[in-house]
C-alpha cells in the first residue's frame, strides 16, 4: 500500500472496516479466564481527516491512575453493571474520557480479546466517525489527547519494538513512533491488529495474548 493515493487508502481502509463482521473472531475459552477476572471495554476511533487520509486518536493516563499509569491507551475501561454491553460500555468510556457522542459512532466491529496486565479481560471496538469530533478530555482519567494520521503509522520506519521489563523478565512489545507520539505494549498491540487487518495479512495475536494471560496466571 506504499504508492496508493490517500483517497484510494480512504476507500479501501474504511471497505475493510465494513468486512470486520466476517473475520474469523478469537476469543478467550472461558475455562482460561482467571476466577474473579475482570472485564474491560475499549474503543479505537477513527475518521477521515481534510487530507485525505484517516486519523486515530490515543489517549495518555495520568501518573496519578491505579493502573497504567501514565501511558498511552485508547478510550476504555471496565465494564459497568448497568452497561446494557460491553460495546457499550466502550462508547460510555469514550464519552467519559473524551466527550464523544455515542451517537456519532458507528461501531464496525470488533477484534481479538485481549488482557491487560491489570487483569482485565479486554474487548476491543473499532468505531468509525463521519468527522474529526469535539473532544473535550476529562482531567482525571486524560493527561493527553493525542491524533495520529493512520497512513503515517502505516509506513515501515513507524513500527518499531519496545524493551520493558516486567517481574525481572525483559519483554519486547509492538510499538509505534510518528513525530508527536510513541505507544507500546497493549495498545500498539491492539493498533497492530487493525493493521494487520486492513493489509489483508494473517495474524496469530489473539493466541499470542492468551499465551501470555496463561503464563501471568503460571507466574502467580
Amino acid at each position: 500500500m506504499k504508492h496508493i493515493s490517500k483517497m484510494d487508502f480512504r476507500k479501501h481502509f474504511l471497505g475493510r472496516l465494513e468486512a470486520l463482521p466476517e473475520r474469523d473472531l478469537f476469543e478467550f475459552p472461558q475455562d482460561t479466564l482467571p476466577e474473579g477476572h475482570k472485564t474491560a471495554a475499549v474503543l479505537i476511533p477513527l475518521w477521515p481527516n481534510e487530507e485525505g487520509s484517516i486519523e486515530v486518536v490515543f489517549t495518555r493516563r495520568p501518573h496519578t491512575m491505579s493502573s497504567h499509569a501514565g501511558q498511552v491507551s485508547f478510550p476504555g475501561g471496565r465494564v459497568d453493571p448497568e452497561d446494557e454491553s460491553i460495546v457499550a460500555a466502550a462508547l460510555r468510556e469514550a464519552n467519559e474520557e473524551l466527550g464523544i457522542d455515542p451517537a456519532a459512532v458507528k461501531v464496525m466491529g470488533r477484534l481479538d480479546d485481549a488482557w491487560s496486565i491489570a487483569g482485565h479481560h479486554v474487548i476491543p471496538y473499532i468505531g468509525w466517525l463521519e468527522q474529526r469530533p469535539q473532544m473535550v478530555a476529562n482531567e482525571h482519567e486524560v493527561a493527553e489527547v493525542m491524533i495520529a494520521d493512520v497512513q503515517i503509522l502505516m509506513q515501515e520506519d513507524s513500527s518499531c519494538q519496545h524493551e520493558h521489563v516486567l517481574r525481572g523478565v525483559t519483554r519486547k512489545t509492538q510499538a509505534f513512533k510518528w513525530e508527536d507520539g510513541y505507544v507500546w505494549g497493549l495498545t500498539a498491540d491492539l493498533f497492530h491488529e487493525l493493521l494487520l487487518w486492513v493489509k489483508s495479512e494473517p495474524s496469530n495475536l489473539g493466541q499470542l495474548r492468551l499465551d501470555y494471560l496463561k503464563q501471568m496466571e503460571r507466574q502467580k
